[in-house]
């Protein structure tokens, strides 16, 4: 599986819904789609992780149409400075078709913001920092069972590709 990053300046350069408004806009460029809609929807619980500075270390996940796509936060200084932070345009639109995203957010807040996603989405959901997707897409399914099997696919051995 491929997987795609974007890291976007945060705080205290942008405020939680700036920046909220602006991983949206590369989400679901098109202002009139329901992603768009669905997306502002959960925009009050989003910008409350992103207030938290949940996205520093642990990404929103987008999965479900082309690679699956991590986007973090830069905060404090390192968003002063905004060196690290690459809010491109991507060649495809995540949110086209079946689409999920998962937004990390403190331990003490999963419960409360898992239950208002559900309420306002049916695509977005909520995991605690750290905790990777659980194995329940299609894609990741078939990735297991590859793994299971021995067929490395197209994974990277990190510590391979960084020996010298």
């Amino acid at each position: 599986m491929t997987v795609i990053s974007r890291t976007f300046v945060s705080v205290p350069e942008r405020s939680a819904k700036d920046t909220w408004d602006a991983i949206v806009a590369l989400l679901a460029p098109d202002s009139n789609s329901s992603a768009r809609g669905e997306l502002a929807a959960v925009a009050g619980v989003a910008c409350s992780c992103i207030s938290d500075e949940a996205l520093a270390e642990s990404a929103v996940i987008v999965h479900g149409v082309g690679p699956r796509l991590r986007v973090y936060a830069l905060y404090g200084e390192d968003a002063i400075d905004g060196e690290r932070a690459n809010e491109s345009a991507l060649s495809w639109i995540p949110t086209d078709g079946d689409w999920r995203m998962s937004i990390p957010c403190l331990e003490d807040d999963v419960a409360w913001v898992q239950a208002k996603l559900q309420k306002l989405s049916r695509r977005v959901s909520a995991r605690t920092l750290g905790a990777d997707l659980p194995a329940d897409s299609e894609d990741e399914r078939s990735a297991g069972a590859a793994k299971s099997r021995g067929d490395s696919g197209s994974s990277l051995d990190i510590d391979a590709f960084f020996r010298q």
